[in-house]
């Protein structure tokens, strides 16, 4: 659907390419247990987003299962700022406690507790000069209750950071310190904290604190300048700043969300993590499977790859919550400009000032790409690429006629002409809580105080759990043909609803009529939604779309909460990366996306080396079809590509194996599971468990793609879903390639993909799955095929 014309017509967001304001920081993309463990997430998405900051836990930690400081300086090492040269972990040194709000021990114990931890990890050679440590954490109210601007509670913490200071000075020689590390600015106690640090030589080397409510949008500027000021009047050098969590659930996972953060932390010049409100290993909300995608990490990697220098941005209403806000940069060692905007509810015109022909020429191209929202859960394919025009570049303004406030806008910039872009497919979008809505319950969520997790339009429609519920979409189009209908939803169904084990739900989808079942995969609660896509067929014109929990063909098992659906003319898929999509560093990368795995052809190169799923770095014939698994996979090239097309190709049908085919041995045991693909999955009892498959197979690289479901979990935490990754180790006739993270699906009854690439024989190879130290994930099947037949 077209919305209606904003009352007050475009707003004019204006840039100035001749105001540089310093060289870029992506200060932005830190997040707080946004890693795991090493390989959650792996690196084909971790590779692209330029990490300046993680926030996580000592080793051993007990605050959750994963998340240890030596795991994320693994990855910081591999993936970090420029490519391992930079890349802090701020430990949370509070989070070696097992309790939430931590159990307060007194600080003489705690201070044998840090004697223990601490110079275990500096004794890690990895770890040398990439540690943060935070002796506290939100002591406004963890042990202090400093909220309360008692002057004997300042005192009380005062002198416990002096002596925990002394201690880490002591116990970790050179090692920064950061704090005090409250849950928000605290403009009464700040001055006492600094001055008494400064007369106690107890200063840390950052200063950290959260920003965590939908106000810092508004307010955070001003308390940046604050402190800045509190700082100079001290006669106290400026401190780095760190503000080590950021963000709402709202905010996280939404593109239109994460670039009015990231605008004004780019300002500042502050590095921040995003915050841990969910579940460790998905980036924040950005990593919702194994090397899947969502909109905001497509967000992130647009974020990162903006190089040279920022220069001034002026939004139509600074300061304020839920507005159009941006960054922008100017390259000209490479000749081009970025702009990252998104946030406002309403049509704007980009207008770009200081571009002189001189630099420039006579004519520039800018090109606009839209990065849709798709959820907590849902995959997303690269930016949208709605229009690009060549103008003068003085005077360039840049319209985007329709906009939606949960997406991003990346405008790049570059000298001359370009070939024009093909228009985008039809697409239009459907709110559920405008509908027509029949035993079922509309609430609003997503808008500042109006609940947590973030949904479409402000609102979604839940409850519909009886046999008269139904959500009926009434919809236009413009011609007759094939739609992906995209459903945003969520559920959790039979979680604690015993004796109903948690598994996938269904609803019945009727078009004009027409009914099926549809089945949803199980989202980690009933608000971080996901989307599932459906092919339906319409007429041009008016069509009817029902959403219902029982038709003509049956009742659907289970409940799920609906959002919106979207309609989008299908074409067939095919993705074209131009320079803009090109990191460099090391060669030429290319990030391509996989709407399914299969074969695929990469036309605009004739050879690469593709990095696997485990760095494995294999050459490929780019003239033949490449197996690539769905989500990101990472593709090298020579420095003369200028870019790629690529579409699904014909290839060799994968080889099968299903659980009830493998060689088990050991604990292993084959389990009937009613939603596994064959009807069984095997599963684990202790140590010594193994299973194996035989495959016949030409010799030569193979994509390996295991099917499992895995819902071990740690105990229950206040907010946190302690899911753990359960590792298996692999193994191909007889030489062990490595031990590899399964990430928590949820449910037992969920199955994702976890890709390898495994080198076989000709003729007979045998790989086995195992887990030495205790139990693995349960395997649904296994798919293997040739990487570049």
């Amino acid at each position: 659907m077209t919305p209606p014309p904003h009352p007050l017509g475009p707003a004019r967001f204006t840039v100035d390419f001749a105001a540089p304001t310093g060289p870029v920081l992506h200060g932005a993309t830190g997040s707080l247990y946004g890693v795991a463990e090493d390989g959650v997430p792996g690196d084909e998405l971790l590779d692209a987003i330029d990490i300046t900051t993680l926030a996580v836990k000592p080793d051993g930690g007990e605050q959750h299962p994963g998340g240890d400081a030596s795991d994320a300086v693994a990855v910081l090492r591999r993936n970090g700022r420029v490519r391992g040269t930079a890349g802090l972990a701020f430990v949370y040194l509070q989070d070696l406690f097992a309790q939430w709000p931590y159990e307060d021990v007194g600080i003489d114990v705690y201070h044998e507790r840090l004697c223990a931890v601490v110079p275990p990890m500096l004794d890690e050679v990895a770890n040398q000069g990439r540690l943060v440590l935070v002796p506290f954490n939100e002591p406004d109210w963890i042990w202090y209750s400093l909220a309360g601007d008692d002057p004997a509670a300042f005192d009380r913490f005062l002198a416990d950071w002096i002596t925990t200071a002394q201690l880490l000075r002591r116990i970790a020689p050179g090692v920064p310190i950061a704090g005090p590390n409250e849950s928000r600015y605290h403009p009464s106690f700040l001055p006492h904290f600094l001055r008494r640090a400064r007369d106690t030589e107890t200063l840390p080397e950052w200063t950290t604190w959260h920003e965590l409510s939908p106000g810092s949008l508004a307010e955070y500027r001003g308390r940046y300048a604050e402190y800045r000021e509190l700082e100079r009047g001290l006669g106290i050098a400026p401190r780095m700043v760190n503000i080590d969590e950021y963000g709402d659930h709202r905010d996280l996972s939404v593109p239109g969300q994460l670039v009015q953060w990231a605008a004004m932390f780019e300002e500042t010049r502050v590095h921040a993590d995003m915050a841990f409100w969910t579940t460790a290993g998905g980036y924040s909300g950005a990593a919702p499977q194994p090397n899947l995608p969502n909109g905001a990490w497509w967000f992130h990697r647009a974020y990162s790859g903006m190089t040279g220098e920022t220069v001034l941005v002026k939004p139509p209403e600074p300061d304020t919550v839920d507005t159009l806000q941006g960054i922008a940069t100017l390259d000209r060692a490479r000749g081009t400009a970025q702009i990252l905007a998104g946030g406002g509810d309403r049509a704007f015109t980009v207008v770009a000032e200081g571009l002189d022909a001189g630099f420039w020429g006579e004519r520039v191209t800018a090109t606009v790409h839209r990065i849709d929202w798709t959820g907590y859960e849902g995959a997303a394919g690269p930016p949208v690429p709605l229009l690009r025009i060549t103008a003068p570049p003085e005077g360039l303004e840049v319209e985007v006629p329709q906009v939606d406030p949960m997406a991003a806008y990346w405008f790049t910039i570059e000298r001359g002409e370009r070939e024009p872009i093909e228009a985008p497919p039809w697409t239009g979008s459907w709110e559920a809580e405008d509908a027509c809505v029949t035993s079922g319950e509309a609430s609003r969520r997503g808008r500042p105080g109006e609940g947590w997790f973030a949904a479409s339009g402000g609102g979604e429609v839940a409850e519909l759990n009886t046999n008269d519920s139904a959500v009926d979409f009434d919809v236009e189009v413009p011609s007759e043909g094939e739609y992906e209908l995209g459903i945003y939803y969520a559920h959790m169904y039979g979680r604690g609803h015993e004796p109903i084990e948690p598994q996938p739900a269904e609803q019945v989808l009727a078009v004009n009529g027409a009914e099926r079942f549809v089945r949803y995969p199980t989202t980690m609660n009933w608000r971080h939604g996901s989307v599932l896509t459906e092919v339906v067929r319409l007429l041009e014109g008016p069509n009817a779309i029902r959403l219902s929990k029982a038709g003509a063909i049956g009742t659907a098992t289970g409940e799920v909460a609906l959002d919106k659906i979207t309609l989008t003319r299908r074409r067939p898929d095919r993705e074209c990366y131009d320079g803009a999509f090109v990191r460099t560093g090391r060669g030429r990368t290319f990030d391509v996306y996989a709407k399914a795995d299969g074969y695929h052809a990469i036309g605009g190169a004739e050879s690469g080396v593709l990095a696997g799923p485990q760095n494995q770095n294999l050459p490929v014939d780019l003239r033949r079809p490449v197996f690539l698994h769905r989500g990101v996979n990472r593709l090298h090239t020579g420095s003369e590509v200028e870019g790629l097309v690529v579409e699904p190709a014909a290839g060799p049908e994968p080889v099968e194996v299903l659980a009830h085919e493998a060689v088990r041995a050991g604990g292993s045991a084959l389990i009937v599971n009613d939603f596994a693909v064959g009807g069984h999955v095997i599963g684990w009892n202790g140590r010594g468990a193994s299973a194996s498959i035989e495959v016949e197979a030409a010799a030569g690289p193979h994509v390996l793609l295991v099917h499992y479901a895995n819902d071990e979990r740690a105990r229950e935490h206040e907010y946190n879903v302690d899911i753990v990754a359960l590792r298996c180790e692999v193994t191909v006739n007889g030489k062990r390639i490595g031990r590899f993270p399964m990430r928590g699906t949820w449910s037992w009854n969920d199955f994702w993909t976890f890709p390898l690439i495994v080198e076989l024989e000709a003729g007979a190879n045998t790989i086995a799955f195992a887990n030495p130290e205790g139990r693995t994930a349960d395997f649904e099947r296994f798919r293997l095929a040739p990487l570049n037949p």
